[in-house]
């Protein structure tokens, strides 16, 4: 009866395909980066110095069917510059993707982070882990249409064990244009960083950043004229001390560009939106960047009391080849209430081709 079943299951299934088209995909991104971080001037009182130098490479495959599925598999290959003969880390992805007519887009799996078409700053991930971890491991839901798009995921970091403490976040950003020229805008992250099987205690790390975005360049002879006002708030709780804190503030973006070249400036006015930075978990070790996502900058004052940050940031930015290749060369300065705090040379080159098919119809 079982052998019956499973031979009607197949049939049923081949005859089902065989009214569909199957088409075989590939996908391919390439990154290279020098983010160099100098913060000696500041004594690296919020960040340190350091380089990152890397390159990757994520070469995947598979089929789509009846034109709105994808099954894609392959894997995500990195190295980092004057490592000599350490071997490259390899990270596997596969994942199954459905996407509609009206924008909507659902996926789960272990996918790429090239799915996501949010805009995230640097107060939900620093450079260094959007660059170290290629993939989110979880479910992800889209919809985007014409100027305005929105965005959840589901990344489930850690997997409880011994020396790997129970972790996972739940991210989101949407951008709605209600005129040619306003658009409401957000981004979040609802982060669960819990106990290993060494270590008790479970953090709460959330952040909601909404904004409002005006946007004229459509009126005068730039490629942008933007400014954005948003009001930013956490939650952060550690259970195992009972602590809780709700840092608020406010920040101020402008941003101009033409021709590629451009100057953005982000201004902060508040609290701390990483006040667990140095605290201790229960072996006694800060919690820092294992907690924190976000660059160590945000922690804004060490001492907890209200602060200012600015970002500035002097850019060329450039896309080549009907958008599937970019370049970027940037100069960020940082300061805060006692001055600058350091500066970042970034260099990057990307190339991203998606959804091309090994043979035409």
């Amino acid at each position: 009866m079982k052998h019956l079943f499973l031979s009607i299951t197949a049939l049923a299934m081949s005859l089902s395909l065989g009214a569909q088209t199957v088409i075989p995909e590939w996908d391919l991104h390439f990154w290279g980066t020098i983010v160099n971080d100098e913060f000696d001037i500041s004594n690296q009182e919020l960040a340190t110095s350091g380089t990152i130098a890397a390159v990757r490479l994520s070469p995947y495959v598979g089929i789509r069917i009846g034109g709105n599925h994808r099954i894609m598999g392959g894997f995500d290959i990195m190295k980092d510059f004057g490592t000599g003969s350490n071997k490259p880390v390899t990270e596997l992805g596969v994942w199954y993707q459905y996407d509609n007519d009206k924008g909507f887009t659902v996926a789960a799996g272990i996918i790429p982070y090239s799915i996501l078409k949010g805009s995230y700053s640097t107060l939900i991930y620093s450079e260094a882990s959007s660059y170290y971890d290629a993939h989110l491991d979880g479910f992800y839901l889209g919809w985007q249409k014409e100027r305005s798009k929105y965005e959840v995921g589901l990344d489930w970091n850690g997997k409880f064990a011994p020396d790997r403490r129970e972790e996972f976040n739940v991210f989101s950003a949407g951008t709605g244009w209600i005129t040619p020229w306003l658009a409401l805008c957000w981004e979040g992250m609802f982060h669960h960083y819990a106990s290993s099987g060494a270590v008790q205690g479970v953090v709460d790390d959330h952040i909601l950043h909404p904004y409002v975005q005006l946007e004229f360049s459509s009126i005068l002879p730039l490629d942008r004229l933007e400014f954005s006002l948003g009001g930013i708030v956490g939650y952060q709780m550690d259970r195992r001390k009972d602590e809780r804190k709700i840092p608020k503030g406010a920040d101020l973006v402008i941003d101009v560009s033409k021709w590629g070249f451009g100057l953005r400036n982000q201004f902060y006015y508040g609290q701390s939106q990483a006040p667990f930075y140095h605290s201790t978990d229960a072996s006694g070790a800060e919690y820092g960047s294992g907690l924190y996502m976000r660059s160590s900058y945000w922690q804004i004052r060490k001492d907890g009391q209200w602060g200012l940050y600015d970002r500035l940031e002097a850019y060329w930015s450039k896309s080549f080849l009907n958008d599937y290749v970019s370049l970027g060369v940037h100069a960020v300065f940082h300061f805060d209430y006692l001055g600058i705090l350091g500066f970042q040379q970034i260099v990057s080159a990307k190339v991203n081709l998606e959804n091309k098919r090994f043979r035409k119809n």
